[in-house]
């Protein structure tokens, strides 16, 4: 099996990725200033591991074109890499928090005004919770609209608010590979925002619902590796996001899980299918 491994920086997953993968065969790993396409690659699978959204959605398209399978495929990178794409995907199947959206600064106004305040403003892509915002009021809410219509960036016109949710003081992180649940960990925080890549802390999650819960935000998507972001709201569990380029090392470290063989196994199997 020939194995191949997209990456920005070699960072811990990246390496235990490479370590797992050479246990099941060649392993070629593939720094984006690297590779040229169309490309002479002859690969059996690809495991897109690249910092940047749109350069792992762009190179599993590119791979795909040239008949090479990868994790995460094209679409599931594109529909679960986008918060409100991804919440047209789950909130049939799971409960979300109560959001809109709209496509103009009036329209985000008026998403607001129903739900409102506090809520949260999202950009459509990103992670590590950049650009997002807590709006308490009409004046802060002035100010974030006026600040991302001056980024000139066209996805900061698309709109997504979300109704603020009070949590524990943390929220859980659950991890779903090829339709198999993995882990779960608390991301504690005194922020609001609990990402373990700012500071939050992590610990092992064993609540059952939580695995029931994330199977069905998976099967939204019906294939890759997701990680998955879930509340614990004040009427029950809600699914806030899912992340299609999924980071692990600190829920490997306190869970004790190989979350980096789990996805090498299923690249195989990808593979193979």
């Amino acid at each position: 099996m020939r194995i191949g491994i997209t990456y920005t920086i070699l960072r811990r997953e990246e390496l235990e990725i490479k370590e797992r993968a050479g246990d099941f065969g060649e392993v070629f790993m593939l720094h984006e200033d690297d590779m040229v396409f169309p490309s002479n690659l002859d690969l059996d699978v690809v495991i897109i591991r690249n910092v940047g959204h749109f350069k792992a959605l762009y190179l599993a398209r590119l791979f795909e074109s040239e008949g090479i399978p990868v994790v995460n495929p094209f679409t599931v990178m594109l529909e679960a890499g986008d918060k409100l794409l991804a919440t047209l995907r789950l909130k049939d199947r799971v409960p979300v928090p109560d959001w809109r959206a709209g496509v103009s600064e009036k329209a985000s106004e008026k998403a607001v005004e129903e739900l409102g305040y506090p809520v949260v403003l999202k950009p459509v892509f990103g992670s590590w919770g950049r650009l997002l915002a807590k709006v308490n009021d009409r004046d802060a809410l002035e100010a974030v609209l006026e600040h991302r219509k001056w980024l000139r960036n066209p996805l900061y016109g698309i709109h997504y608010v979300q109704k603020f949710v009070e949590k524990p003081g943390r929220d859980i992180r659950s991890y779903v590979i090829g339709g198999e649940f993995v882990t779960a960990i608390y991301r504690y925080s005194e922020h609001w925002i609990t990402n373990t890549a700012r500071g939050g802390k992590a610990e092992p999650c064993y609540d059952e619902e939580v695995r029931e819960l994330s199977l069905r935000a998976w099967e939204a998507f019906g294939e890759g590796a997701l990680a998955i972001d879930i509340f614990e709201g004040s009427e029950g569990l809600l699914v806030n996001e899912v992340n299609p380029n999924m980071e692990f090392k600190n829920a490997a470290r306190v869970t004790g899980v190989d979350i980096a063989k789990k996805l090498v196994e299923y690249a195989l199997e990808v593979a193979k299918a």
